[in-house]
């Protein structure tokens, strides 16, 4: 951990001119870190959002399965059940760095934990939980600047064995004097049926929108393919940008017992949401490929033109044949490129 605060320290010195024309310099260099920081458990990944009212912060994690089999853990072990057994370090713009504050020996700390019990995540799904960030023994972090924090926890455990998975990441902890996060919008249409939804009330059911869904008694998550074609035959606005080119989406509906699909239910839109930008759209080919009762395929053409390998978030808003509008979520799709 020592050794990568003195490499970001002099990182964030070269990224001091984006302070300078107006942006801030630690929110590139963050992104740049998600993506190159390479995972010590490959099959497992753990993301961290902070979410804050201005003077508390909390963190919210959401742990993934990335291998192509079911993996089960300790639910004991998972990192939300055990917020003081993190690794810790924030780095700001400047330069400074503050570390978790130590435990003076003897001290004891006692923890009233989660039971132990098998938690199983299927290929591809998530678990989510929450942390107070005073429980990481670094609650005295400033609150009026953009800090880097870097992570690791090495205590996820298989329950089949004393295997432990290694995790670690980089989350951006903006300032809270920072202007408040506003979406802006590449396309969007806030139109279901006829039936106008407020630009608010959209918001906030793209935030809430679960990542399983119950309709008639079956239980339905979703898989999320989004790529960009960088094949020469295809047409790009400037060919000397490959992201110019606009992104696909092939998505599945999948029953999660193999029970067949409700025959009323409907795609009506689909939402791709990137930090603070939503676009949306309802032109939804349904494809004949693989589908069957239990799975369904679909393919959206000339979405946004965003980055490749940048992580998205894909919503999808459905209708059952009670009129019922659904919200489903697949979280932390990165844009893949076909070349």
């Amino acid at each position: 951990m020592r050794n990568a605060i003195l490499l970001l320290t002099f990182l964030i010195a070269l990224c001091s001119c984006s302070e300078r024309s107006g942006k801030t310099g630690l929110e590139p260099l963050a992104r740049g870190l998600a993506e190159a920081w390479q995972p010590v458990a490959h099959d497992m990944k753990l993301d961290i959002r902070p979410e804050t009212d201005g003077n508390h912060v909390t963190f919210h994690c959401v742990l993934r399965n990335l291998s192509a089999s079911e993996i089960e853990v300790d639910q004991e072990s998972l990192p939300w059940n055990n917020a003081d057994a993190f690794s810790v370090s924030a780095v700001a713009a400047n330069g400074m760095v503050i570390r978790q504050n130590p435990v003076t020996a003897p001290a004891v700390v006692a923890r009233i934990s989660a039971p132990h019990a098998p938690v199983a995540l299927a290929s591809g799904e998530s678990k989510e939980g929450k942390i107070d960030v005073g429980f990481m023994r670094i609650s005295d972090i400033p609150h009026n600047e953009d800090l880097l924090i870097l992570w690791s926890y090495a205590l996820l455990k298989e329950w089949r064995s004393e295997a432990k998975y290694a995790l670690s990441g980089v989350t951006l902890l903006a300032s809270s004097k920072a202007t408040t996060p506003v979406f802006t919008t590449t396309k969007l249409n806030s139109s279901f049926n006829g039936t106008s939804v407020p630009t608010q009330q959209m918001k906030q059911d793209l935030r809430d929108a679960q990542e399983t869904l119950e309709v008639d008694n079956t239980v339905i998550r979703l898989l999320v393919f989004p790529w960009e074609n960088r094949m020469p035959m295809a047409v790009s606005p400037d060919l000397t940008n490959p992201d110019s080119r606009p992104m696909h989406i092939s998505f599945r509906l999948v029953s999660e017992h193999g029970t067949p699909l409700p025959l009323t239910l409907r795609v009506q839109a689909i939402w791709i949401v990137q930090e603070r930008q939503i676009w949306n759209g309802t032109e939804i080919a349904e494809t004949v490929g693989e589908s069957n009762g239990s799975s369904r395929d679909f393919l959206v053409h000339d979405g946004p033109q965003w980055r490749s390998m940048s992580p998205v978030d894909v919503v999808l808003t459905l209708s059952d044949g009670k009129g019922a509008v659904h919200w489903l979520a697949a979280r932390h799709q990165r844009i893949g490129a076909v070349e």
